[in-house]
């Protein structure tokens, strides 16, 4: 995914860092923390794989999809990282499988770039893992409000809050400056990219938008997709 993330131009600097995550974000706002984390219940058995079926459609893109879901392998897509803290709770994991959706604009044509590669990674973690996860994930995020990437460039990591959806969420964004397709610097404007992290029992759905190329993804197509995920999987585990 970083060959697709690493650089874009649209928006501007965010105001609120990381380790800053104080302000009190508007209720309507996908930033509030709508629907307080709840336990993750009695444990389940853990399956044997993972169904397409847990993982988003081509339905579920908020405009529409540029061609069918791809499966890949379980190490096809790594999380991101955040100033080397670990959070991901690799010795509790039970099974998990990747998926990689092409969204497209509703008016795109045929033929045309994709608006967004969106990866989805759904892990199903033994015992207290899941949770584990979501706690560990906005310490690393809390932990890391700016972090130097492979070339040089200083990337800026954002707490978003909840999205509402699952027993537990949260929405993560990072920003770095912005550069055209030949790689030039663009004047005060950054590269947006999102991720998020929801929790459906012993069940995390991990969605990353990384935009296309030089374009930044959009956070409303993150929130959506997310949401749309925590659908899937709670369908197939409860």
């Amino acid at each position: 995914m970083a060959a697709l993330i690493v650089a874009g131009c649209s928006g501007t600097e965010p105001d609120r860092p990381a380790a800053d995550v104080t302000s009190a974000p508007s209720p309507t706002s996908a930033e509030s923390p709508s629907v307080a984390p709840t336990s993750a219940g009695p444990a389940k058995a853990i399956p044997a794989g993972i169904p397409d079926s847990a993982f988003l459609q081509e339905s579920d893109a908020p405009e529409k999809a540029k061609e069918k879901p791809n499966r890949l392998d379980s190490d096809g897509n790594a999380l991101p990282a955040f100033c080397k803290a670990g959070y991901e709770q690799k010795d509790q994991v039970g099974v998990r499988g990747t998926e990689l959706l092409l969204i497209a604009s509703k008016d795109a044509t045929e033929g045309s770039t994709p608006k967004a590669a969106v990866y989805e990674n759904v892990i199903v973690y033994k015992g207290a893992g899941a949770t584990e996860f979501m706690t560990d994930l906005r310490a690393a995020v809390r932990g890391c409000a700016s972090q130097k990437e492979d070339n040089g460039v200083t990337a800026k990591n954002f707490l978003r809050g909840s999205i509402g959806a699952g027993d537990d969420s949260e929405l993560i964004e990072r920003t770095r400056p912005a550069t055209d397709d030949a790689g030039e610097p663009i004047d005060n404007q950054v590269n947006q990219v999102f991720w998020a992290a929801v929790r459906q029992g012993d069940t995390i759905a991990f969605v990353s938008n990384g935009g296309w190329e030089s374009g930044s993804a959009e956070k409303s197509d993150t929130v959506t997709l997310a949401t749309r995920a925590a659908t899937r999987v709670k369908a197939w585990r409860g």
